[in-house]
C-alpha cells in the first residue's frame, strides 16, 4: 500500500498565503478619505494612539457607538497588523473580501489600480455604501 505524506504548514504562517500583502503598504490618510467618503463618522479618540470612526449610519449597542479603529500614525512598528485588522473589520462591515476593500482604497487614492497599474487621475473611485 502507498504511503502520502502532506506538507506541514507552520501556524504561524498559515493565513500568510491567504493575506492580501498590499494592506501593510496603505496609507494613512487615503484610509481616511475611504471611510469618510463611506459615510464613516470620526468620533473623539477613547484609547491613545487611535482614530475611532464609527459605523454608519451610526450604528450603536448598548448605547455606545459601534466602531472601527485606525492607528493614528504610520510609525507604529505594528502598522502593519493594526491595518490588516481594520480592513479584516471594513471587510466584515461590507460583505466582501479584504482585497476588493482595499483595492478600493488604493484606487480612490489614486495609487493603483487592482492590477497594479497606475490609475488616471480624475476617474471617479468605485466605492462600495453598504
Amino acid at each position: 500500500m502507498t504511503s502520502y505524506v502532506r506538507r506541514s504548514i507552520d501556524p504561524r504562517d498559515q493565513y500568510r498565503r491567504w493575506i492580501d500583502p498590499r494592506h501593510s503598504s496603505l496609507r494613512l490618510a487615503d484610509v481616511v478619505t475611504y471611510l469618510q467618503r463611506c459615510g464613516w463618522k470620526s468620533l473623539p479618540p477613547d484609547r491613545p494612539g487611535m482614530l475611532a470612526f464609527q459605523e454608519p449610519p451610526g450604528e450603536s449597542m448598548n448605547g455606545r457607538p459601534v466602531c472601527q479603529f485606525v492607528p493614528d500614525s504610520e510609525d507604529y512598528d505594528n502598522y502593519a497588523m493594526l491595518m490588516f485588522e481594520l480592513i479584516t473589520g471594513l471587510a466584515e462591515f461590507e460583505d466582501r473580501t479584504a482585497s476588493e476593500v482595499i483595492d478600493d482604497i488604493l484606487r480612490q487614492s489614486g495609487r493603483e489600480s487592482p492590477a497594479g497599474t497606475a490609475v488616471r487621475p480624475g476617474r471617479p473611485a468605485e466605492i462600495a455604501s453598504r
